[in-house]
């Protein structure tokens, strides 16, 4: 192990943009700054999706924990007058990020990006917001970034299936029969490292149904993609590219260094992305590491 991974981190930050109404989007507007939500000492956030429930807005994130070395899922919530703080909702025994939130027949239920643990599970909240269990395995397989859309009565789960190359460049696609998930006879229903894995919900922009994703051709975190799908059934998914973007495209309400960018969400006239901030040295992390090894060598004894 090269001595920097021990001690040296980079680390994601979120932004938010509350715009004048809900047909403004990053697709026609740039040049609006987004304000940058500052983390804590603890933990930085990435993955963000917004939820709002009885009139106040949330923003659910993986809450990667500094000591730890591992996403948990976090939230806190947001106003034009400032931010909350951070809450932990769950943690397991390994990582977790993209917390895909949603509701459905007045349940509220989170599909966490696991694919560490082998499975694709669904948490469901047994008291809004901080209370949640794990209800169902979806799938036992090893696949990250997965939303959920719903059409004509049927529940989609646009996903992907990736291994120990982690090439980032396949859609899979699946869909509920019943109490089953379903994987389409056409996966993977894409492939394409510039244009493939996934970066958010899916959302409707001025009528068109958009699927933000990233394009991992050159390096992880280089550019955000906006497509408009124009099929999506049991039979397989398509989509048409409309725009695409570096961190470099996107205006910040402060001056921060950054060198990547790979989630996009948006509710109603509420938009919000995550940066990625250069690696540094950082003591708590050093202290994680050295924590982790030292009880692992005890766990053997």
């Amino acid at each position: 192990m090269k001595l920097k991974a021990i001690y040296e981190m980079w680390s994601w930050t979120c932004a938010v943009r509350f715009n004048v109404n809900e047909h403004i989007s990053i697709l026609d507007d740039k040049k609006t700054p987004f304000t940058v939500i500052e983390n804590s000492k603890r933990f930085w956030t990435a993955d963000p999706f917004l939820f709002e429930k009885d009139g106040v807005l949330y923003l659910f994130f993986e809450a990667f924990d500094i000591f730890k070395r591992k996403g948990l899922l976090g939230y806190r919530t947001l106003a034009k007058d400032g931010f909350g703080d951070i809450h932990i909702i769950f943690e397991y025994d390994s990582h977790l990020s993209f917390p895909f939130i949603y509701e459905d027949n007045g349940e509220i239920f989170i599909i966490p990006e696991s694919a560490k643990s082998g499975e694709l599970f669904r948490l469901k909240c047994t008291s809004f917001p901080d209370q949640w269990i794990k209800e169902r395995v979806l799938l036992n397989e090893n696949v990250v970034d997965t939303v959920r859309f719903k059409k004509d009565n049927t529940e989609y789960f646009i996903s992907e299936t990736v291994d120990e190359n982690h090439v980032y460049d396949r859609v899979d696609l699946y869909y509920t029969h019943g109490d089953a998930v379903i994987s389409c006879d056409n996966n993977p229903v894409k492939r394409d490292v510039s244009n493939a894995r996934g970066a958010g919900a899916v959302c409707e922009i001025n009528g068109k149904l958009i699927r933000p994703s990233q394009d991992c051709g050159d390096s992880y975190g280089e550019r955000l993609n906006l497509n408009e799908i124009t099929q999506l059934d049991k039979d397989g998914f398509s989509e048409e590219l409309l725009d695409t973007f570096t961190y470099k495209d996107i205006a910040l309400n402060k001056t921060i260094t950054i060198d990547g960018i790979h989630t996009y969400n948006k509710l109603g006239s509420v938009e919000v992305i995550d940066l990625r901030i250069p690696g540094k040295f950082n003591l708590l992390y050093a202290l994680g590491f050295f924590k982790k090894a030292f009880d692992k060598v005890f766990r053997r004894r």
